[in-house]
């Protein structure tokens, strides 16, 4: 069974089997071209050496020996341009570009095959692999505008089948589902019968991400033939899962009424059965999906010992009906993945899912497109939006850079901010999203400045962006950069006891001034000073990293900023390696095992209890992920698996283990998270 989905944004159009489809098509079309039979060849040595050399570049594209056999191609072409041959040296050489990923280059040889070959029998295979090389590169529109320029002038009707199955492809990889079955149609039409099936299969596929409007707008088209039952069938589907059962009983009634000998017949014979029997869901089965071996399998077992603690939790209570919980391994595979989930909802009936963490992509795809409400254990950009039963609960980098910016400006009075980070994906999104946060807040940064990820010296980065590392003219005292908090101020909340935290050791900063630094002897200024005209400087990177460049803002007499962090900074070997550099550091975290919450001090007894170890983030994350599911199944409103995905966008302020949890419009998580403060030896707790 196959279910509709709200139409992603899908250029990540992922799932298993097209995967597979897209493979095959891509491995049929690579293949290296024969040569033309018709063509009889005048025998000469040079062209049987020719012949020898291209056989044996043939070998070695089997082998996968790409560039060797480019080079034996390409030389062909240089020495012999106009040799009878050079069609098939030219077809062979683009094909082994797009094997090899480059599809640009890929296209300019299978035009040039065109424009100087034009009466080649390799033409219009070289016009497919153009449409076929836009694809590989997801560049869909072209693709699709160029396969409809090449339609006009195809002459048989297996080369326009071919161009409107790979239009068929195209269009649903972009999103454009109902263009898509219109393609596949079109080829099927003009397809001999050994070819049909094939296509029919990608049509099924395609069919389970169509909605309402779209499911109606194809029936007015394709009202009777084979089509006509798909779509009924996928409509009665849509129907049955929001609960309109009687549309849905009338649709197949339809169905059976019209297509007696249809080869779904009897699935939808069944589904009515099922619809008159009882529910399509199991309410009080939840599917749970993590990667519990393989390369990942740390992290999956991990985050299941807070599921089945929340499991644990839940079913002892005397007021609740008992979950069953439904565990699958994904291996951290996609495919694995994407199959779960299948299996979850059609064999276990399940009405949600938890999961997965490493593969959340392929399994939100085929949980939105079978409209089972998902929550997802991942960082990933913009997974929720996928659609509208995807969710998310994890501690995100906008949630971090949200708490650690409203801190800084709103409590401390910090207006003006510098940013040091590394120059990769990690650092350059959480710079991204702290600048934007500073913008809402009405603050500014004054300093930025990126490193190398290999980088251990860090001078010439904090030379710059208190403007010592490059020649400035000499500026009047009175105007030079002042902090927005004073030194004092700031000096006074760095070594600020906090509430329930151990006192510093006087070891540690008897003779320190507020960043740890030692106080110098008065000595004459030799050197401009450092001009530190802001408040905080935030650092994205790793706890090592962190280690290493807070003692090179004291060094350089860059003293009185606060240090803004990201959860990995949350280590006590910082502490242990800096720990004089980094006293009052912000940190943002989702769980802190100290917590003075009597709730999280329960929960962290209770998991020490069970399995003998103390919960982390991957746990409380978990845990909280697996509590709010369980808690719904339970609420008289859900009964269904629409009843449940309306139930998880009400969810606000959850009270769990890893703060206040809330689901926005889009369905991704809001939470007060919470923010640590490096005070003596160890992390405190500051908010909330």
């Amino acid at each position: 069974m196959s279910f509709g989905t709200d139409k992603p944004s899908l250029n990540k159009f992922k799932n298993c089997l097209y995967l597979l489809i897209v493979g095959l098509l891509i491995l049929l079309a690579c293949a290296p071209a024969r040569r033309p039979t018709p063509r009889k060849l005048p025998m000469s040595p040079e062209l049987t050496q020719a012949l020898d050399r291209l056989e044996k570049a043939d070998h070695l594209f089997q082998k996968n020996a790409y560039p060797e056999a480019l080079a034996i191609y390409q030389n062909h072409l240089k020495e012999f341009p106009s040799s009878p041959l050079a069609d098939t040296a030219l077809m062979k050489t683009g094909t082994v570009h797009i094997a090899m990923g480059d599809y640009g280059e890929a296209r300019k040889v299978f035009h040039r095959l065109i424009r100087q070959h034009p009466k080649s029998l390799l033409v219009e295979d070289a016009r497919f692999n153009v449409i076929l090389a836009y694809h590989k590169e997801a560049n869909y529109r072209a693709a699709v505008n160029y396969a409809n320029s090449v339609l006009r002038s195809a002459k048989t009707s297996r080369q326009r089948s071919r161009i409107h199955n790979l239009m068929g492809y195209s269009y649903s990889a972009s999103g454009q589902f109902e263009e898509g079955i219109k393609s596949y149609m079109n080829a099927y039409r003009l397809a001999k019968s050994q070819e049909r099936e094939e296509i029919l299969s990608k049509v099924k596929e395609v069919i389970a991400y169509l909605e309402e409007p779209e499911l109606n707008s194809l029936l007015g088209v394709y009202t009777d033939g084979i089509l006509g039952g798909y779509l009924r069938l996928q409509l009665a589907r849509v129907y049955a899962l929001e609960d309109r059962i009687e549309l849905a009983m009338k649709v197949l009634s339809d169905f059976t009424t019209r297509f007696p000998h249809h080869d779904e017949f009897e699935t939808a014979a069944a589904l009515m059965e099922e619809l008159k029997s009882g529910p399509l869901v199991d309410t009080f089965s939840i599917g749970c999906i993590l990667p519990l071996t393989g390369s990942y399998g740390t992290f999956g077992n991990r985050a299941l010992l807070g599921i089945e603690l929340a499991l644990d939790q839940f079913n002892t209570r005397t007021d609740a009906n008992p979950i069953q919980l439904l565990i699958r391994d994904s291996k951290g595979d996609p495919n694995e993945a994407a199959r779960a989930v299948e299996d979850l909802a059609f064999r276990d009936r399940v009405i949600g899912i938890i999961g997965p963490m490493i593969t959340s992509e392929s399994a939100a795809v085929r949980a939105q497109a079978l409209k089972v409400p998902i929550i997802t254990l991942t960082q990933k950009p913009d997974i929720t939006k996928l659609g509208d039963c995807v969710f998310r609960n994890f501690l995100t980098f906008s949630l971090q850079a949200k708490a650690i910016a409203a801190y800084a400006v709103q409590e401390l009075g910090i207006k003006k901010f510098a940013i040091l980070y590394p120059e990769e994906r990690y650092g350059i999104s959480f710079m991204n999203r702290f600048w934007d946060e500073l913008i809402v807040h009405d603050a500014k940064i004054v300093g930025i400045e990126s490193y190398g990820t290999d980088q251990t010296d860090f001078a010439d980065a904090v030379n710059k962006l208190v403007g010592m590392y490059y020649p400035r003219p000499e500026v009047p005292e009175d105007e030079e950069g002042l902090d927005d908090l004073s030194a004092a101020a700031r000096a006074e909340y760095l070594l600020t006891d906090v509430p329930g935290a151990a006192a510093p050791q006087p070891d540690t900063i008897e003779s320190l001034s507020p960043l740890g630094t030692t106080t110098p002897p008065e000595e004459e200024e030799k050197e401009p000073k450092p001009i530190v005209d802001f408040g905080a400087v935030f650092i994205p990177d790793t706890f090592e990293k962190a280690g290493l460049i807070a003692p090179q803002f004291p060094y350089y007499d860059v003293g009185n900023v606060l240090l803004l962090g990201t959860n990995l900074w949350h280590s006590d070997k910082l502490i242990q390696t800096a720990r004089r550099y980094v006293q009052g550091a912000i940190v943002p975290d989702g769980f802190f095992l100290e917590s003075p919450s009597p709730a999280v001090q329960d929960f962290v007894m209770r998991f020490e209890k069970i399995f003998g170890s103390s919960p982390g983030f991957l746990e409380a994350q978990a845990f909280d992920a697996a509590s709010i599911i369980f808690q719904l199944t339970n609420h008289p409103d859900v009964r269904s698996r629409r009843t449940m995905k309306e139930a998880l966008l009400g969810v606000k302020d959850f009270p769990g283990m890893t703060g206040l949890t809330s689901f926005d419009e889009t369905g991704d998580v809001d939470k007060q998270i919470y923010l640590l403060k490096i005070k003596g030896r160890r992390f405190v707790q500051i908010r909330p």
